[in-house]
C-alpha cells in the first residue's frame, strides 16, 4: 500500500503545483468557486415559493437521473471497459510487485474522487432545488455524494461487463439483452401503472409509484434513490437499506470479476491506449475519429453536392455510416431527463421544461460534427468559394440533428402539457435557435484559441462567448414578456430573433478561419 499511498499524495501535490504555475487553471478554480459561493449565498436567502413542491417529486427526479447516468456509464462495457486506468497505470502499476486486487481498488478509489468532481456542477443546481424543494446544502452535498455513488457502481460494472463478455460475441449479445431488459421492464411496468390514468393526472401517478417499492426494483438508481428519499425525510433506516444493497452489488461484482479468467490487466490496456492515443492526437493538432467495430457501408458514393456543399453530403453518408441513430447517445439521454422533468413540473407550464432544456442542451452541443476534423484536412481550404460560403455547408450537417433533437424533446412535451401547435412550433424553433448560439460560441473559440488552450479554458470561453450570443435574444423574451406579456408563444420567437442574428454575426466574424490553415495548428 505505501506505493500507492505515495503515488496519491505526490499527484495531488503535483496538481497544486501545476495550477499555481499554470495561472488560468487557477483562475478558472476560483471563479468556479466564487459562482458556487454566490449561489450557495443566493439559495440560502431566497424566498422561494410560498409553497414548496413535495419531496417525493424531487425523489423521482433523482431516481430517473440517477439510473440513466448508471445505464450510461455501464453500457460502456459492452464496448470498451471500465475506463479508470491510463496509460501510465498501465505501463507502471500494472508491472510493479503489487497485488491486482490492490491495484483495482486504487483505481476505483481515484475513480471516486473523479466522479465527485464531474458532479460538482450539480451543487450550481442549489439555488433551484432550494427554490421548489426547500432542501438544506446538507441534503445537497448527499446527493452529489450519492452521485458519486452512482458513477462509481457504473464504471466497476463496465469493467466487469467488459471483462466477461470483451471474449465472447455470443455472451456479449446476451447480456446485453438481460441488462437492457432489466431496465425496459421497469419503464413498461411503470408505464402499465401510470397511462390508464390519463395525461392530467400521470405525472401525481408516477411520483407515487416510484417513490414506494419500485425504488427496491430498480437497480442502483433505485437503491441509491431509496437512500436520497431517506436523507430528504430524515429516515436513516431508508439510506441504511439503499447503501446496502449497492455495497452488496459491489461486493458481487468484485468477486466475479476476481473469479473470472481473464486478467482485467489485458482488459483495460486496450481501453487505456486509445484514450492516450486520442488524447496526444488533441495535443499534437490532429482528430482521430472512434469508428465502430462495424461499419454498414452500404450506398457508395457522396451523390450530391457541388462545391462547398460536397462537404455537406459527404458529412451525411459518414454519418449513416458510422452511427446506429442520427443523436447522439448524451442527446437522447437528455431528451429522456427533460421529458421526466416536465411530468413533475406540469403545473408550471412549458417555460420550466424548456429552461431545463436549453441547459442541458449547453453540454450535449459542445460539438462541431465533422467540422473540426476537416480542419485538419487541406481539402476544405483548398475550395475555390468565399469562406463563409464553405463555412456554412461545413457546419450544415447539424442541423438535421437539431431539427431532429427539438423534436424529440418538444413533441412529447407538448403531447404532456396539451400545447397547441404555434407553442410546439415555437419551443421547437426556440431549441434550434439556442443549438445555433452553441454552434457560434465553439466556432468563435475555435477561431480564437485554434485548439491549443487548456480544456478548462476553452470551456469558460465557451460557456462566456455562449451568454454573450444569447443575450439580445434573452433580453427581446424578458422585455416582451414583462413589457408587453406576449406569452410563451411570443416570448420563444423574441429569442429566435434574437439568437439568430447575433449567431450569423458571429459566424461571419470567424469567416477566415477557413482562409489559413496555419490559424488551427497554433
Amino acid at each position: 500500500m505505501k506505493p500507492l499511498r505515495y503515488l496519491t499524495f505526490k499527484t495531488m501535490k503535483n496538481r497544486l503545483r501545476e495550477m499555481v504555475r499554470k495561472p488560468s487553471r487557477l483562475i478558472y478554480v476560483i471563479v468556479l468557486l466564487a459562482l458556487l459561493v454566490f449561489t450557495m449565498i443566493g439559495g440560502s436567502h431566497t424566498g422561494g415559493n410560498d409553497m414548496h413542491h413535495s419531496m417525493d417529486g424531487l425523489v423521482a427526479i433523482v431516481l430517473g437521473f440517477y439510473t440513466a447516468m448508471f445505464i450510461m456509464v455501464a453500457n460502456a462495457g459492452f464496448s470498451r471497459g471500465g475506463n479508470i486506468f491510463n496509460l501510465s497505470d498501465a505501463t507502471l502499476l500494472f508491472t510493479a510487485p503489487i497485488r491486482p486486487q490492490t491495484i483495482l481498488f486504487y483505481g476505483l478509489l481515484r475513480q471516486m474522487g473523479t466522479s465527485l468532481l464531474v458532479g460538482f456542477f450539480l451543487l450550481f443546481q442549489y439555488a433551484n432545488l432550494r427554490n421548489f424543494y426547500n432542501i438544506t446544502v446538507f441534503q445537497m452535498i448527499a446527493l452529489l455524494i450519492l452521485y458519486g455513488g452512482v458513477i462509481f457502481l457504473g464504471q466497476v460494472a463496465a469493467m466487469m461487463l467488459y471483462a466477461f463478455t470483451s471474449h465472447d460475441q455470443r455472451r456479449q449479445k446476451l447480456c446485453r439483452v438481460v441488462f437492457t431488459g432489466i431496465f425496459a421492464l421497469c419503464g413498461i411496468w411503470l408505464a402499465a401503472r401510470c397511462l390508464p390514468f390519463g395525461l392530467e393526472d400521470i405525472g401525481a401517478r408516477a411520483v407515487a409509484e416510484t417513490t414506494g417499492g419500485f425504488l427496491y426494483a430498480v437497480p442502483v438508481g433505485g437503491w441509491l434513490g431509496l437512500a436520497a428519499k431517506g436523507m430528504l425525510v430524515g429516515d436513516w433506516g431508508l439510506v441504511i437499506q439503499g447503501v446496502g444493497l449497492c455495497v452488496l452489488l459491489t461486493a458481487l461484482l468484485l468477486w466475479l470479476l476476481f473469479r473470472m479468467e481473464p486478467d482485467y490487466y489485458e482488459d483495460v490496456l486496450k481501453s487505456a491506449e486509445i484514450s492516450y492515443s486520442a488524447i496526444s492526437a488533441k495535443k499534437e493538432g490532429t482528430m482521430q475519429e472512434a469508428l465502430p467495430a462495424n461499419i454498414k457501408v452500404g450506398k457508395t458514393g457522396i451523390r450530391g453536392g457541388w462545391g462547398s456543399s460536397t462537404f455537406f453530403h459527404k458529412h451525411l453518408l459518414e454519418n449513416r455510416r458510422s452511427r446506429k441513430f442520427i443523436l447522439p447517445g448524451n442527446s437522447l439521454l437528455f431528451a429522456v431527463i427533460a421529458v421526466i422533468f416536465c411530468l413533475f413540473t406540469k403545473d408550471g407550464g412549458l417555460l420550466p421544461t424548456f429552461l431545463l432544456a436549453t441547459y442541458l442542451q449547453l453540454f450535449s452541443a459542445m460539438t462541431t460534427g465533422r467540422f473540426n476534423y476537416e480542419l485538419t484536412r487541406p481539402y476544405l481550404y483548398l475550395v475555390p468559394e468565399p469562406a463563409l460560403k464553405k463555412l456554412l455547408w461545413a457546419l450544415a450537417e447539424t442541423m438535421p440533428a437539431m431539427v431532429l433533437d427539438a423534436l424529440v424533446v418538444f413533441l412529447p412535451v407538448g403531447v404532456l402539457l396539451e400545447l397547441g401547435p404555434a407553442e410546439i412550433l415555437a419551443a421547437v424553433l426556440a431549441r434550434i435557435s439556442f443549438g445555433i448560439v452553441y454552434l457560434a460560441a465553439d466556432i468563435a473559440v475555435e477561431r480564437i484559441w485554434g485548439g491549443s488552450a487548456p480544456r478548462v479554458l476553452v470551456l469558460l470561453m465557451y460557456l462566456a462567448i455562449s451568454l454573450v450570443i444569447m443575450a439580445p435574444g434573452v433580453a427581446l423574451a424578458l422585455v416582451g414578456g414583462l413589457g408587453w406579456d406576449f406569452g410563451a408563444v411570443g416570448m420563444l420567437l423574441l429569442t429566435v430573433v434574437g439568437n439568430l442574428p447575433a449567431s450569423l454575426l458571429v459566424l461571419f466574424l470567424c469567416r477566415n478561419l477557413l482562409e489559413c490553415a496555419e490559424l488551427n495548428n497554433r
